[in-house]
């Protein structure tokens, strides 16, 4: 049974991630590689995708984009019609380092973009041709990232 939390959105499923799979994956041999992605997101609005965002935390190291990976993601990502987003966070302000990682991305987004939450949560309801409720706006933080 889904869990909900208080504001109505669904909670985290499992509330963990299981290594043992991505261990076990790599003993299957070179010829069958995956991307074991940090933290993958579909954006979507009534079921249908708007973007894909791969989120790191701010003190991640900036992953090579030329890796095999990031390559196929951005392929899917082009295929699928899709903005493909790496989004830094942080989450003692909440503030985000957006880099597109694809020509639709950058339509919406600047290249090392730093965008405090309520900058990226407005983006994000764009991208689903939303406007943000005054509701959600007095929730949101206002405080950009660190340069």
């Amino acid at each position: 049974m889904q869990k909900w939390s208080p504001d109505g959105t669904r909670q985290e499923r499992t509330g963990w991630r299981d290594e043992s799979i991505s261990l076990r994956h790599r003993e299957w041999g070179f010829d069958c590689p995956c991307a074991d992605i940090d933290f993958l997101l579909v954006e979507y609005h009534i079921a249908e995708p708007v973007a894909l965002v791969e989120y790191k935390h701010h003190r991640a190291h900036f992953p090579n984009l030329e890796q095999a990976g990031y390559r196929a993601l951005q392929r899917l990502a082009e295929k699928a019609e899709l903005p493909l987003l790496l989004a830094f966070y942080w989450p003692d302000i909440w503030a985000f380092r957006v880099y597109p990682l694809n020509p639709l991305a950058e339509k919406h987004f600047y290249e090392g973009e730093g965008l405090s939450e309520y900058d990226y949560v407005a983006r994000l309801h764009r991208l689903r041709r939303l406007v943000l409720s005054q509701e959600l706006t007095r929730l949101l933080n206002t405080v950009k990232p660190p340069e």
